[in-house]
């Protein structure tokens, strides 16, 4: 396994590659509020170091996370903060290739916000900042594996929104909220959360800004 450094949030603990790109505040905001009463599937796609997964798996522990992330080494990071955090309700995968169709409740993202050719590719944060699967591709697979009426909450750049709207239409979601984060009130969204529902109308809510140098 790669080297790793310790992340302490007090309730929990997360290891994340010492080298590369780290977690900012979207798993924090994606993460936040999501407390199901009824045992829930859940996917965090693009899982990372699986700090999604942790902070959904103990607010929910009688629901199954399952983490979806394609690259070995990260792979290998996630099975490791489960057995740190004592966590027996989450699944590393590799792929959503085995999940059956219609039988997921909530699928979560924090999808690489950037196309090719829109910034020069950083060699550190290939992975990380620019897309590998397209954006359409993603919902593509939370479309399939989500039940009628399932969820689907992504993080995603401002400078993409219009974009983002029309590939959850074209794939049959209807938009349900929107949340900004700024990192200063006074300063430009630093990106949106949207939630939105497979095969429902569009019914938006705009949800109070979140400030991140409040959190």
């Amino acid at each position: 396994m790669q080297d790793v450094i310790l992340n302490d949030f007090g309730s929990f603990k997360v290891y994340q590659p010492s080298k590369g790109y780290h977690f900012s505040f979207e798993p924090f905001v994606l993460s936040r509020d999501l407390i199901f009463k009824a045992p829930k599937r859940i996917v965090d796609f693009g899982s990372g170091c699986g700090i999604i997964a942790i902070i959904v798996s103990l607010n929910n522990p009688n629901s199954t996370v399952y983490a979806i992330e394609k690259n070995k080494d990260l792979r290998e990071i996630i099975e490791k903060n489960i057995e740190l955090n004592g966590i027996r309700n989450v699944k590393v995968l590799s792929s959503t290739d085995v999940l059956e169709t219609n039988s997921i409740d909530y699928f979560i993202t924090n999808p690489p916000y950037f196309k090719l050719g829109s910034f020069r590719p950083s060699k550190n944060f290939f992975e990380e900042k620019f897309e590998t699967e397209s954006l359409d591709k993603i919902v593509g697979y939370a479309r399939r594996i989500l039940k009628n009426k399932g969820t689907i909450r992504l993080s995603f750049h401002p400078s993409r929104f219009m974009e983002l709207i029309q590939v959850l239409k074209d794939n049959n979601f209807g938009m349900k909220t929107i949340l900004p984060a700024y990192g200063k009130l006074n300063k430009k969204a630093s990106f949106v959360v949207v939630e939105a529902s497979l095969s429902s109308p569009s019914h938006v809510e705009f949800k109070p800004p979140v400030i991140l140098n409040k959190l």
